[in-house]
């Protein structure tokens, strides 16, 4: 026991030896490190601990986690991320002046593990160049920046290739300053973020200012196989004071169809930055701008972007579009007089824009004549006009049959919308009169309606009961009533001068008249319909006005030895040249108050007619005529022509 006491005492203080830990500097460790030794740098923002790696003869002095002092390497102590100010990055910039960051943030990247994040931690640094993402082929490395970059003009991050992962939780700041006006924009320099032939990265960015471009995502490539940027996923709080926030463009020559720029889904965040209706352009000059460079031979357009939740303001433009299709924007909106122009749409190489739940859109924020092609807005809010006269229009739109001009889908008629705001065209899902009008339209300043089909209501002998409730928007009425019946007219049929209603009349025995459904009020008296017959029923001036319709029937000739008379035949000839003929009259009871003349066109021949009431004459002699009228019984002989007598 005692032994064993001895001999674990005695381990202890030879470990104890062979880890003593000395502090000191990088540099220090570098001219004099031991072997038996464990070192404590103190140098500021490089404080670590280093120990002797006796298995490794042959890593490079990198002056943050690998040290070399005599052939010996010292390896840093830690896990997770590498900090940059290991490698002699500092926080030292002041608005003015700092130390160029640009070496050390390099070496940290050089320095990584695949697979490792470079972190940079909470300051202001001062970076006089691009900063360069490895490809994930060569070796995939992550940034995560706490702390603020400022760029000198003309620099900033280019990321390259898939699968970049990147997160910026503070300020990205170009060195461009004074823009206010397109040329003073025009001026700056350098990129905020160059995702260049990017697909399948991860951007996280809080805020970016004063680039030439804030994000400028690009296939861009010249010669050999195309290249392009695509299935990104872009997450911003805030981009503003920049020539352009975010630009997509497609740019190089090469083979096949070019290369492309197609679906990356954008999570916003600001564009644009200043007081609506006061500083247009002073927080930014473009917000989203989308275009192919001249140098470009692609076939494609710009494709499937989609931007979420994006809102514009202190803008001159807020999306400035050629060379595009099927873009959508879900979500967000301009403020209030948040950009002096809202939509600038090329009309033969944009296709397929959607704005889908804007906050609101206005008809004066496209530019005139620039409305792309085929574009939509859905779920949105769209006034039209300006104060004092600017009304909501509807919620839906689509590019009209009318050149540069939109068909808004609006939910009600409003007199406003159609008759004072005319720059595009409407349509209503009701009328000006919602009972009788479906729809009202006005394209190219021109309204029109478009009408309920009229209903039909058909009283046969075996409809019972009065009085009737009539079926809204009533078309035609046929009565072959038993009895005298009553008809309650909906009112709404009575909210419009010019709407009306036909009533086929054919039991005039039996009276009939129409009161206002609600009231009982009577509105068209049984004297208005004195006989049998076909009438029209129209409103105006606040009343029913009734006017018997004069008959339109047809003539007919029967060139055989038998015929009936159908339906519409008032004067019925008959011309049959090989013996007597017979014509059949149609039933009485269903043509009460009917008259037809029947002419017998032979002079040696006879006509028969059957159908007659048994008490009269059936039988026409050559060149003879009759006159037939019902009495809803039988057919009535009142008039007879024979040659050399008439009665």
């Amino acid at each position: 026991m005692k032994l064993s006491t001895l001999l674990l005492v005695v381990g202890s203080l030879l470990s104890l030896q062979s880890i003593s830990q000395t502090q000191t500097t990088i540099a220090g460790l570098r001219s004099s490190g031991s072997a038996t030794v464990t070192y404590f740098i103190t140098d500021p923002g490089k404080q670590g601990l280093f120990y002797y790696d006796a298995k490794d003869a042959s890593s490079a002095d990198n002056g943050g986690t690998v040290i070399v002092s005599a052939g010996k390497r010292f390896k840093r102590e830690y896990s997770g991320a590498i900090d940059g100010r290991w490698f002699g990055m500092v926080a030292d910039y002041n608005g003015t002046t700092g130390t160029d960051n640009l070496a050390g943030f390099n070496a940290a990247i050089n320095a990584a593990g695949k697979g490792q994040t470079v972190m940079v931690p909470s300051g202001q640094f001062l970076v006089k160049g691009n900063v360069v993402m490895p490809l994930t082929t060569v070796k995939k490395v992550n940034i995560e920046i706490f702390g603020d970059i400022y760029f000198t003009k003309g620099y900033g991050f280019i990321i390259e290739g898939m699968n970049q992962e990147f997160r910026s939780y503070g300020l990205l700041s170009g060195g461009n300053a004074g823009g206010t006006t397109e040329a003073t924009y025009a001026a700056y320099a350098g990129t905020g973020i160059y995702l260049k032939n990017a697909y399948n990265c991860h951007i996280e960015v809080n805020e970016i200012k004063d680039f030439k471009d804030g994000i400028h995502q690009s296939g861009d490539k010249s010669g050999g196989t195309p290249d392009g940027s695509q299935f990104n996923k872009v997450y911003f709080n805030a981009i503003h004071h920049n020539h352009t926030q975010i630009r997509l463009s497609i740019k190089g020559s090469t083979s096949s169809a070019g290369n492309w720029n197609n679906e990356t889904y954008w999570f916003g965040g600001q564009l644009g930055r200043g007081v609506p209706g006061v500083t247009y352009g002073k927080g930014g000059w473009y917000g989203i701008v989308c275009s192919k460079d001249a140098s470009s031979n692609a076939s494609f357009p710009i494709d499937g972007h989609m931007f979420h939740d994006i809102g514009f303001e202190g803008l001159e433009k807020a999306l400035v579009m050629a060379n595009s299709s099927n873009i959508s924007f879900i979500g967000g909106g301009i403020e209030p007089q948040g950009c002096r122009y809202g939509f600038d749409l090329d009309p033969v190489t944009v296709t397929g824009i959607k704005f889908i739940g804007f906050t609101y859109i206005e008809e004066q924020q496209f530019v005139s004549g620039r409305l792309g092609i085929n574009t939509v807005i859905s779920a949105t809010p769209i006034w039209t006009g300006v104060d004092p006269n600017k009304s909501l229009a509807g919620n839906e739109a689509v590019s009209s049959v009318t050149a540069n001009k939109f068909i808004i889908t609006a939910n009600k008629y409003t007199p406003t919308s159609f008759n004072i705001n005319k720059t595009h065209d409407l349509i209503s899902k009701t009328g000006e009169f919602p009972t009788v009008q479906a729809m009202n339209y006005r394209i190219n300043g021109v309204g029109r309606t478009v009408p309920f089909k009229g209903t039909f209501l058909h009283v046969k002998s075996s409809t019972a009961g009065s009085p009737l409730v009539l079926p809204p928007n009533i078309g035609t009425i046929r009565v072959e009533a038993n009895q005298a019946k009553i008809f309650k007219i909906d009112v709404g049929d009575m909210a419009i001068y010019g709407e009306g209603f036909i009533v086929e009349y054919l039991t005039p025995q039996y009276p009939i008249s129409f009161v206002r459904a609600d009231n009982s009020a009577v509105l068209i008296a049984a004297t208005n319909f004195p006989s049998g017959g076909i009438y029209r029923c129209l409103f105006a001036d606040g009343q029913y006005k009734v006017s018997k319709i004069g008959a339109e029937f047809k003539t007919f000739t029967q060139t055989g030895a038998a015929y009936l008379i159908t339906e519409g035949i008032e004067t019925h000839y008959v011309n049959y040249a090989y013996g007597n003929a017979v014509t059949t009259l149609p039933p009485a009871e269903q043509w009460p108050g009917r008259t037809i003349i029947v002419k017998n066109m032979q002079a040696a021949k006879t006509v028969q007619i059957s159908g007659v009431s048994a008490s009269d004459d059936n039988l026409i002699a050559g060149r003879g005529a009759v006159t037939l009228k019902s009495d809803g019984v039988s057919w009535n002989i009142i008039g007879f022509y024979k040659r050399g007598l008439t009665y």
